[in-house]
C-alpha cells in the first residue's frame, strides 16, 4: 500500500501542493491501493473517488496562537503531527510526501519512515521557494541565519534521504544536486490540469457569478489569484498597474489575510486614493475562480519564488494570456508562444508587458488557444500517476539496502 502525506499548517485553505498532491494521489489510488494524510485542525477520515483520505489532529509546540511578539512566519513552522501512529496503523509499503511546509513536520514525517524501514518519495512543491526562504518571503536579515536552520538544512536533509525525488519540472536538478541528492534519483513527475477548469461555464452562468464583483465591460481585466504572502509579488502588481499607460483593472483573487497586513501592503505600493485600478475580490469559491479565468482577459502571476504553479495552469486551460516570472518552473510551463516572461520584482517590465497585451486582443487569443493546447498536451495527472506508480514498483523491486 502506497500512503501519501501532505504536510501543511492546519487552517490552510489555499495551498497549492496540498491540492497538487491529492490530486496526483487520487490518481494512483485508481491504479493501486493508496490512502492519504492531510495534516489538519480535527481527525477526521472521508472518501474522495477512491482515495482514502485522512485529515489527522495537529498541534503546535508553542500553542495554538502566535506568542505576542512573534512573527506568524515562525510560529507557523512549529506545527506537527504523530505520524508515527499511523504508520504504525496503516503499514504503508511506501511513503510519498507531498509539500515541504512546516519542514520541522516534514522531516518529522520522513524520519518515521526511516525508523521502521519504509522507503519515501518526495514530490518538489515549494522547493524553489524554501531553496532561499528568507529572500522568497522577505524576512529581516537578523531572521535569515535562523531560517535556514529552520527552513533549508531539514528540507535539505529529507531529499537526501528519499528513495527517489519527483520533481514538478527539470528546473529544480540543480536545486536538488545543490542539497546533495544524487542525480540518479531524480525523476520529473509534473503537475496536472484539473478537469474542473477544462470546460468553461454557460455565459449566463458565469455572469452570476461574478455579479458581486461589479467588474467594469470598458477595459481589459488583469487577473491574480494566489496566497497574498510576499514571495507572490503582489507589491509588483500594484506599483505596475500605477505604470500602465493603457486602461485596465486589475482583479486580485485570494485571501486577505488581515486588513492590517492589506492596508500595509497598499501602503507600501503607494496606493492611496488609486483603488479604482484594483478589484480585490477576497476569498473565492471554486466556481467564482473559474468564473474569473473564463471573463478575465490576462492572468499575472509576478511571483518572487514558485515551483510549478497550480494557477497558471488553470489560467493556460481557460484560454488565458500569461504574464509571469522567470523563476521556478514558470519557464516549463510558459513559453513564448503562450505568454511573457519578466525578472522578478520589476514592476516597469511588468507594466509593460501587460500593457502590449492589453493593446493587443489578437495576441491574447493567440496566446491563450497555444496556452490551453500546451496545458492540455504536457500537464496531464494521468500520467503522471503512471509515471509515479512505475517509480514506486522499481523502488519495491529493489532489496531493502538498496532503496
Amino acid at each position: 500500500m502506497v500512503l501519501g502525506v501532505a504536510i501543511t499548517p492546519p487552517g490552510f485553505k489555499a495551498s497549492g501542493g496540498v491540492s497538487a498532491g491529492l490530486q496526483l494521489m487520487k490518481r494512483v489510488a485508481d491504479r493501486t491501493e493508496t490512502q492519504m494524510l492531510v495534516m489538519a485542525e480535527q481527525d477526521t477520515t472521508s472518501s474522495e473517488d477512491r482515495l482514502t483520505v485522512h485529515r489527522i489532529r495537529a498541534r503546535n509546540l508553542l500553542g495554538a496562537a502566535p506568542p505576542r511578539g512573534l512573527p506568524r512566519s515562525l510560529h507557523t513552522l512549529m506545527w506537527r503531527a504523530d505520524f508515527g501512529q499511523w504508520l504504525d496503523r496503516l503499514k504503508p509499503d511506501l511513503v510519498h510526501l507531498h509539500n515541504p511546509h512546516p519542514p520541522g513536520a516534514f522531516a518529522q514525517a520522513a524520519a518515521e519512515a526511516r525508523r521502521r524501514g519504509i522507503p519515501y518519495v518526495v514530490s518538489t512543491h515549494g522547493y524553489v521557494e524554501f531553496e532561499d526562504y528568507a529572500t522568497a518571503y522577505g524576512a529581516p536579515f537578523w531572521q535569515r541565519p535562523l531560517l535556514h536552520h529552520l527552513v533549508r538544512r531539514p528540507v535539505a536533509e529529507v531529499s537526501r534521504g528519499a528513495a527517489r525525488i519527483a520533481m514538478l519540472s527539470p528546473e529544480e536538478k540543480p536545486i536538488l544536486l545543490r542539497m546533495g541528492v544524487p542525480a540518479e534519483r531524480l525523476e520529473v513527475v509534473t503537475n496536472g490540469v484539473d478537469p474542473f477548469f477544462v470546460d468553461p461555464f454557460p455565459e449566463e452562468d458565469c455572469k452570476r457569478l461574478l455579479s458581486r464583483f461589479r467588474l467594469p465591460s470598458d477595459r481589459p481585466l488583469i487577473f491574480f489569484v494566489g496566497n497574498h504572502t510576499p514571495n507572490k509579488g503582489i507589491d509588483t502588481l500594484l506599483a505596475a498597474s500605477l505604470r500602465m499607460r493603457v486602461p485596465a483593472t486589475v482583479v486580485v483573487g485570494g485571501g486577505i489575510r488581515s486588513p492590517a497586513e492589506h492596508q500595509a501592503m497598499l501602503s507600501e505600493a503607494g496606493f492611496e486614493g488609486s483603488s479604482g485600478r484594483v478589484i480585490f475580490t477576497d476569498f473565492l469559491t471554486r466556481d467564482e475562480l473559474k468564473a474569473l479565468y473564463q471573463r478575465c482577459d490576462i492572468f499575472a502571476f509576478p511571483s518572487r519564488a514558485d515551483t510549478l504553479p497550480l494557477v497558471i495552469l488553470e489560467a493556460m486551460v481557460s484560454r488565458m494570456a500569461v504574464v509571469s516570472t522567470g523563476v521556478g518552473g514558470i519557464p516549463f510551463q510558459v513559453s513564448q508562444d503562450t505568454g511573457t516572461l519578466i525578472p522578478p520584482g520589476d514592476a516597469a517590465a511588468l507594466a509593460k508587458a501587460l500593457d502590449a497585451l492589453a493593446a493587443d486582443p489578437s495576441r491574447r487569443r493567440a496566446m491563450g488557444e497555444a496556452g490551453r493546447r500546451r496545458a492540455l498536451d504536457l500537464f496531464n495527472w494521468d500520467r503522471s500517476a503512471d509515471e509515479a506508480v512505475r517509480i514506486y514498483r522499481d523502488i519495491l523491486s529493489r532489496p531493502p539496502e538498496e532503496r
